[in-house]
């Protein structure tokens, strides 16, 4: 079963390039979502390609479109065993992009019944796939982050709730995770009613000058080990996106901070942003499964 060209028509005219003679097969995947609880998830634009395709034209494509991530794949390695992985956003490449991955997997399996086990990106990290009844689930390192004065410092400012802690990992274009005063205070966190992340205010301009990487925001809603509940936002205009609106990638970093904080090895992930995203994860041996 192939994908049709015309199902990803991002205007009432079919775009220029899905004509170009090195375009195999277009379609979209989405992945996060929950109609249960009325989260959309996101979606990827995946490009299957023959040999030929340049970086200036893959940025071109993913320019055009108006998802969250444009995903390239060569028509050459979708059947073997590892395969390489491009990212795009609609002004520049993605480094890491855990749901643009389980999208491309998830593609894979559905049109052809197969994907897979590695996606390679080009900085070599592996993104490697488990299918699980017909649905791919995400296996990644986790990334310990460290707290961090410096980032607390310099994010002051950016929100409008005090921080109480920041944890930052030491990679360049790496991740911040921040907990509020808010989080600490008991009374507030039994009152389910009260959700400041929604509300929080983020100053999008002061964040992309003052620090070097994606923030997430986080609060953890209910510890209990078996129903383990949290919520988080992601922000990274410094690269492109001001709030992401469903992150993969960004598990490996929280997934290992709630079990340092909180002993809890898989929880339920609920992310805020617009959409709304529903993630699952479970973290074991420094490895984090995503689905």
């Amino acid at each position: 079963m192939q994908a049709k060209d015309n199902t990803l028509c991002l205007t009432k005219r079919k775009p220029k390039w899905l004509t170009l003679r090195f375009i195999k097969l277009t379609s979209t995947e989405s992945v996060f979502y929950s109609p249960a609880n009325n989260l959309k998830g996101s979606s990827a634009l995946i490009v299957i390609y023959k040999i030929g395709l340049t970086s200036k034209t893959m940025q071109y494509i993913a320019s055009q479109s108006n998802h969250p991530a444009t995903v390239f794949l060569n028509q050459n390695e979708i059947t073997k065993r590892h395969c390489n992985i491009r990212w795009f956003n609609q002004t520049s490449e993605i480094k890491r992009c855990g749901h643009g991955t389980l999208a491309a997997a998830n593609f894979l399996i559905k049109y052809f019944g197969y994907c897979p086990e590695v996606f390679t990106a080009m900085s070599h990290e592996r993104f490697t796939i488990r299918v699980k009844k017909q649905r791919a689930q995400l296996l990644l390192k986790s990334i310990e982050p460290k707290k961090s004065e410096l980032a607390k410092g310099e994010l002051k400012s950016v929100f409008s709730t005090a921080i109480k802690v920041a944890y930052s990992t030491g990679d360049k274009n790496g991740y911040t995770v921040v907990l509020f005063n808010k989080e600490f205070n008991e009374e507030f966190s039994k009152d389910v009613e009260k959700d400041y992340l929604k509300s929080l205010h983020v100053d999008f301009k002061a964040l992309s000058k003052l620090h070097k990487n994606a923030v997430i925001a986080l609060s953890i809603k209910n510890k209990d080990k078996k129903n383990a509940i949290a919520h988080f936002r992601y922000f990274a205009p410094q690269f492109g996106v001001n709030e992401d609106s469903a992150t993969g990638s960004a598990v490996s970093v929280i997934a290992p901070l709630l079990f340092r904080l909180y002993g809890l090895n898989k929880a339920m992930l609920v992310q805020q942003s617009n959409s709304g995203a529903l993630l699952n994860y479970e973290f074991n041996n420094a490895k984090v499964v995503i689905y």
